[in-house]
């Protein structure tokens, strides 16, 4: 795949197993009533896994992204997601934490980074002439869908009873892998 379709397509998919790796560290890792090592073992190695792929997945999501042949205007560049992502982290941040009480970890990041990053994406899938308004449309509800169901659960985690959390914490990683595949499955029509 040495097209910029296929760069961000190779993308999507090390992002969604990313999710896939990380979906089963968490399983193994924060399994309520069991004490390991998070970070040696078989953990280690899975954690390395999803590290690996999601930081390769972002690198090459971009990279397809800002070569892609643009055949028209996009309706959200690269430069603007930045600046929503950086906007609506500090919003969030606040809200969160001052309104909701709930102490801030990296997830609130990675949240709001990977919704900036699939909104370059579909911007420059739709720049490309790859998506009608239509798609450009559903796919940013899809995402901004995976972000709120992310952010409610976000905010909820530390209410909830212990296994009802643990459950509740895989969630976002399987809507967010349902969002990217669907812009890997129109990153392929």
């Amino acid at each position: 795949m040495n097209s910029a379709f296929g760069k961000i397509a190779v993308g999507q998919i090390l992002l969604i197993i990313c999710c896939i790796f990380y979906l089963i560290w968490w399983s193994i890792s924060y399994r309520p009533g069991i004490e390991v090592n998070r970070a040696g073992g078989l953990n280690g190695i899975l954690l390395m896994i999803t590290a690996f792929c999601g930081l390769a997945g972002i690198f090459v999501s971009i990279y397809g992204a800002n070569v892609i042949p643009k055949t028209g205007r996009m309706k959200i560049t690269g430069g603007q997601a930045v600046i929503g992502w950086i906007l609506l982290y500090v919003m969030l941040l606040i809200v969160t934490r001052f309104i909701f009480h709930r102490q801030v970890t990296t997830e609130l990041l990675l949240i709001t980074g990977w919704a900036a990053l699939e909104i370059t994406v579909i911007s420059s899938l739709d720049g490309a002439g790859k998506l009608s308004d239509t798609r450009f449309f559903i796919l940013l509800a899809v995402i901004v869908a995976a972000v709120v169901v992310s952010m409610i659960l976000y905010v909820l985690y530390y209410r909830m009873e212990e296994m009802k959390a643990f459950y509740a914490a895989m969630v976002p990683l399987i809507t967010e892998a349902i969002s990217m595949a669907a812009v890997l499955l129109v990153t392929l029509i």
